[in-house]
This record gives structure tokens, C-alpha cells and sequence, in this order.
């Protein structure tokens, strides 16, 4: 089912009187049941650290975390749910899907319970960094906020570039000549396939890395009015052609799919890779199976991304959202853990232990965070492109047009169509999607 089918559904149940979930018996313990998507350490991490902490600090409440595994499942689940008038009490949610609920009217607007933590409102909401708050600020009124958040960054090989005497690079050009002198021809047969071999980096199909490097060539993926796309702009098209010709002209590059760009790293295949801030995390367990496998290991060095004309990255992750019921307990409840979840200490420790960005700056002044980033210098530096980040449409219609979008970078790389052609398809197909968008706004407002 489309965004806008399952928008024009929920718009239709909002204006219906429907229940979201039961009531919990008067006086008894609130259960505030969240779906999540986050599995394997971060899971274990939210669940049997943070969340059960806060049960054991807050017996009027009990946070029933339910991982829905990925957020594909995450997403078909809380539509049907809301369609259903049976949500969660608090989910993870992206952009594009918050404003499909705001639409349908099933959660809660986050501005109106302000007034109810005046703590939370003076000096946590404060505290939030500003590509946070207004990532999470829909329309002029907070719908969502911050859960786990993260920026793209570079991984090296320390060991590597100690021995070759180099340095992560600053900008694209450097990036350039730096990914070429990572390449390693162990038998000069011209190709990097075999045994010994080396790679600059691995890539993969991915819109992140796009957006990325459009915003550092001075692009935008909307107008300024947010009316029309505009990364088929002259910047975006030679955004997407820089990786192209790393690819096929440098060849200093290969495509991966999945995580093969990661293992590659971790194999000395390749001299750095991008990332997440997460993915430090596997990429050091990576480290500690080869150490007691008996195969070689290396120094992981963290750099931010290299700029363009300007320096410019695009956060990631979800935020979370506060679904309507009609238990006021309920929401109340919701929100408690949702502001509980941004203070100094559960955010230091949420970044120490998943890797995930402290969403409050006064988070890395806490133990746990000064320690993490004493043990990967860069670190911090990495941390401080949140002063420059952006963060992607907030519309229903961005929805289908980030999957336009990864289908023409993925063409292109492949080799079969031009960026110019691939970037103009991609933005004649969004713009479609977000007039029809924009024709279904103005029929719920007649």
C-alpha cells in the first residue's frame, strides 16, 4: 500500500473516535508497550541496560520493549496498527512515516506535554543539538524526538597508513589521490582480485553517501521553498559522477553489496571504508575474532568525511513517536521514558554502549562518553559534523522519492545510464509523487 493510501486511511480513522490500546486499571502499574528495530548488541544494549533500568527506577510503569527486527517489518507494522487503532504507546519512527501518522492524526503532538516537564523544556530540549530539534519539529510543532541518531564517517587502517606515511583526507581531491595510493597490485597482473591485493574502499548503492556528497558540492535535494526536487541540479550530477569515476575510472574502488565493503576492511582488502557511527562496534568484534583466530589485526582510525565545496553530511536513524490512546496514563507514561531516554547520562551511556550519537551535548561530558572518545581519537571531530548536518525531507512524498533516488544511483554505478539521465528520471518520478502529495493536502483541507 502506498504513503498516500495509508495517509488518506489514517486521516479517515483520526476523524473517527478510536481507542488506541487498552486502559490500564486505575492505580496499577502503566504498561508502555515500544516497538523497536534494533537487534543484536544495540537490542541487548536498550533493552537490558537502559530500558530495564528505568523500569526498575519507575514502578508506576513498565516499558514492554517488542524488537520488530528490522525496519521494513517496524514500518508495515505500526501502519496496520494505527490503521487497526491499535498502536503501540511508543514506537521508532523516520521522518517520511512520522508524517504519514501526523497526517492520519495518530500521535501526539510532543509541544503540547512541554509545559508538563518544565525541567525537560528549560534544559534538556534546549540542550538538544539544533539538526535534532529540527529534524524533529514538523510544521512548527514537535511530533517526535531524537532516539538513535547517527552521521556517516571514514574507518582507516592506522597500521597502514602509519607505515605509508598518510593521512585521512580533507577534501574530495585528496580523497581522490588518497584512495589511489591505498591500491596495492601485488602481482602486477592489472586487476585487484587476487591474494594480497588491495583496494582503496569498498562502496555500496547508497543514497546516504549521495546526499552527502551533493550537500558538499553546494546542492540541495529540495527547493528551498520544499515545493520540487533539486539534486538533479549540476551539483548533484557531479556528486554522482565523482563516484562513478572513482569506480570506473580510478578503479580504486569496488561495488559491494551488503557488507562486503566491511569485511573487506576488516581483511586488509581495502585500506578505509565509510561508515556509520555504528559500525565501529562490529567492525572492532571483527578485530577481536581475527586476534583469537590467529590472523592479523589493525589499529581502527575515525576521521570525518572529506569536504567538497562546503563541508556537509546528512544524519541518519529514527526518532520516536507518541502515539494517541485513550488512557492519558498512557501517553503520560510514553513521554516519561521518552525524556528520561535524552538525559546527560542515559545518553552517554547509550552512545558508549550502541555507538549511536548522544542526541544532548552535555552527554559528552559524562564519564562513560569522555572515555569512548579518549579511546578512538577523531572521535570527537566525527561528532562535530553534527554542527553542519542536515537531514532529509519530512514530507510522505520523500517516501517513494528515496527509493527513485537509490534506483538512479545504483544505474549509474552499474554503468547503465549517465548521471545526468539517472538524476533527472529519479527527480521527474518525486515530483510527480510529491504534486500528487500536495493535491491530496489541499483535498483534506476542503
Amino acid at each position: 500500500m502506498s504513503p498516500r493510501a495509508l495517509a488518506c486511511i489514517l486521516t479517515a480513522l483520526a476523524a473517527a473516535s478510536f481507542g488506541c490500546g487498552r486502559s490500564a486499571e486505575p492505580g496499577g502499574v502503566v504498561e508502555v508497550v515500544f516497538w523497536h528495530a534494533m537487534g543484536g548488541p544495540l537490542g541487548d544494549v536498550l533493552e537490558d541496560t537502559l530500558i530495564a533500568e528505568f523500569n526498575a527506577t519507575h514502578p508506576g510503569i513498565r516499558v514492554i520493549p517488542v524488537s520488530m527486527g528490522n525496519y521494513r517489518a517496524l514500518s508495515q507494522k505500526i501502519m496496520a496498527a494505527a490503521m487497526a487503532g491499535e498502536p503501540p504507546a511508543l514506537a521508532q519512527a523516520y521522518e517520511t512515516w512520522t508524517a504519514q501518522l501526523i497526517r492520519g492524526g495518530a500521535i501526539v503532538p510532543l509541544d503540547s506535554m512541554m509545559d508538563l516537564s518544565p525541567a525537560f523544556r528549560d534544559s534538556i530540549w534546549p540542550d538538544v543539538f539544533d539538526v535534532f530539534r529540527r529534524d524533529n519539529t514538523f510544521g512548527g510543532r514537535i511530533y517526535s524526538l531524537p532516539f538513535n541518531k547517527s552521521v556517516p564517517l571514514v574507518y582507516y587502517n592506522a597500521d597502514l597508513f602509519d607505515s605509508l606515511g598518510l593521512s585521512p583526507a580533507e577534501t574530495w581531491e585528496e580523497q581522490r589521490e588518497l584512495l589511489g595510493r591505498l591500491c596495492l597490485d601485488s602481482n602486477g597482473d592489472g586487476d585487484l582480485l587476487d591474494e594480497g591485493d588491495r583496494w582503496g574502499a569498498g562502496i555500496t548503492v547508497s543514497v546516504w553517501t549521495f546526499e552527502c556528497l551533493l550537500a558538499q558540492a553546494g546542492g540541495s535535494l529540495l527547493s528551498e521553498d520544499g515545493t520540487e526536487t533539486a539534486f538533479d541540479s549540476p551539483m548533484g550530477i557531479e556528486a554522482l559522477s565523482y563516484l562513478e569515476s572513482l569506480l570506473h575510472e580510478d578503479r580504486s574502488v569496488f561495488l559491494a553489496s551488503g557488507f562486503e565493503h566491511q569485511r573487506a576492511f576488516s581483511e586488509r582488502r581495502t585500506g578505509l571504508v565509510e561508515g556509520s557511527v555504528t559500525s565501529l562496534a562490529y567492525l572492532l568484534e571483527d578485530m577481536e575474532r581475527r586476534a583469537e583466530s590467529g590472523l592479523p589485526t589493525f589499529r581502527i582510525g575515525v576521521a570525518p568525511l572529506p569536504a567538497g565545496r562546503e563541508h556537509a553530511v546528512f544524519i541518519a536513524g529514527t526518532n520516536v513517536v507518541v502515539f494517541r490512546s485513550d488512557d492519558p496514563r498512557r501517553v503520560a507514561a510514553a513521554w516519561e521514558f521518552a525524556t528520561w531516554f535524552l538525559e546527560p547520562r542515559q545518553q552517554a551511556r547509550w552512545f558508549a554502549g550502541s555507538g549511536y550519537l548522544p542526541a544532548v551535548r552535555s552527554a559528552l561530558r559524562e564519564p562513560e562518553a569522555l572515555e569512548k572518545i579518549e579511546r578512538h581519537p577523531g572521535l570527537e571531530r566525527v561528532i562535530g559534523q553534527l554542527e553542519y548536518a542536515r537531514f532529509e525531507p519530512q514530507t510522505t512524498a520523500w517516501y517513494d522519492g528515496r527509493e527513485f533516488l537509490s534506483e538512479a544511483v545504483e544505474i549509474v554505478l552499474y554503468g547503465r545510464m549517465s548521471p545526468e539521465e539517472a538524476l533527472e528520471r529519479a527527480a521527474r518520478l518525486t515530483d510527480e509523487e510529491m504534486r500528487l502529495d500536495a493535491r491530496s493536502d489541499r483535498m483534506e483541507v476542503e
